[in-house]
């Protein structure tokens, strides 16, 4: 396994010099192999990223991880065609469990095949069946260590409608940072699976309005029910945003009240600074993130609304700056905290610092710091991670 492992990162670094030889961002990998002769027949797209992370809490545990994505599809023969991306995370001597999940459930290195799938797609319709990354506001990739989430599933989108987006799934398995063995996919719901239904619309200038169904038959929320509305715009150069959302969670399987989540968010930027303000309460049992970070706008680095329990509030307020308009193109800065609220008035904070700085488009390095005083579960701790990442 070391071998193939080995075999595997080389081969990772030869397609960085064979390939990259134009810009890429650190999140998304953008540079796509359409063109070299040796692909022309099969592969429409060879990218990825190889990543670097660091973690350390207050404890003395230290997580070092070499890892990354390689991801392949190939050309579309009448309309169909096939893609895979291989993950793998690599201790680097020291794996303690310091956060974040770096490795697998026994804090051991793993690769997996993350995706493998088969893809239509004829005319606004696409089906896509396998292994592949969803995000939804209940499933999402949640790529927040090492190997984001991916679902076996099958997805329709269908975009006839003008200006609007409609969403049909159906979630097999899982597997990654969020799931109780990253390393394997796992079923989400027995042999019911998750049936997902969304529908999104982009008509009105500047205004993203989506409303989406889960069913989760005898699972202990047997349903979800969410919505949201976002609004941005711009003036003078002056931003602005306003967003509201929705979800009803019903736990009637377990025979308990249904949770009802609302939230809001504004924020408002001028030269590179923006400052957001969140809230978001849960009504009559716990708030759920579902299958991945969860959508709800006062989520943290490490809290959420859901460790505030039933009838649970929360408010988040942030600060960014974006240094390129005093000449310090590519760097950020970020400080943001979070206090969460149960029915008993207890208060839980959480304190984060970040720093990001984009070398040019193919390299960056994300560093965050987290301060975490949870009172209400009787947990303090401190963590800083440090993420460098190499798009290719």
């Amino acid at each position: 396994m070391k071998k193939v492992l080995l075999h595997t990162i080389i081969l990772m670094i030869m397609s960085i010099d064979i390939y990259a030889k134009g810009d890429i961002v650190p999140v998304e990998p953008t540079v796509k192999v359409e063109d070299a002769q040796q692909n022309d027949a099969l592969f429409k797209t060879l990218d990825g990223y190889i990543r670097f992370g660091y973690q350390h809490d207050d404890k003395s545990n230290t997580d070092l991880a070499l890892g990354g994505k390689l991801h392949i599809e190939t050309k579309a023969w009448n309309g169909l065609s096939a893609g895979a991306s291989f993950y793998t995370t690599n201790s680097l001597g020291q794996h303690d469990g310091a956060g974040y999940s770096f490795f697998d459930t026994n804090n051991n290195s793993y690769s997996i095949l993350g995706e493998a799938y088969l893809q239509g797609q004829w005319g606004n319709t696409t089906l896509k069946i396998g292994r592949q990354e969803i995000d939804t506001p209940f499933a999402d990739t949640d790529d927040i260590g090492m190997i984001p989430d991916t679902y076996e599933a099958a997805v329709l989108i269908n975009k006839d409608i003008a200006d609007t987006t409609i969403i049909l799934a159906q979630l097999q398995k899982g597997a990654g940072v969020d799931f109780d063995k990253p390393s394997k996919f796992t079923k989400i719901n027995g042999s019911n699976n998750v049936q997902t239904f969304g529908v999104i619309y982009e008509g009105i200038q500047g205004l993203t309005a989506s409303g989406w169904y889960y069913n989760l038959k005898d699972f202990d929320i047997d349903s979800i029910v969410y919505a949201d509305v976002n609004y941005e715009g711009e003036s003078n150069g002056f931003s602005y945003a306003l967003g509201a959302q929705y979800a009803s969670e019903n736990y009637s399987a377990s025979g308990t009240d249904a949770a009802s989540i609302y939230g809001m968010s504004a924020s408002a930027g001028y030269a590179g600074v923006t400052l957001l303000a969140a809230y978001n309460k849960s009504n009559d049992n716990a708030a759920s993130n579902g299958f991945g970070g969860g959508p709800f706008f006062t989520s943290s680095n490490f809290m959420t609304l859901v460790e505030a329990g039933s009838d649970g509030e929360a408010l988040l307020l942030n600060a960014e700056w974006d240094a390129s308009d005093a000449g310090l193109a590519g760097l950020t800065l970020s400080v943001g905290k979070l206090t969460l609220t149960d029915a008993s008035g207890t208060d839980t904070d959480e304190l984060d610092i970040g720093v990001s700085y984009a070398f040019n488009d193919k390299l960056g390095i994300d560093a965050f710091y987290s301060d975490i005083d949870d009172k209400i579960n009787a947990d303090k701790f401190k963590n800083t991670r440090i993420f460098v990442n190499y798009t290719f």
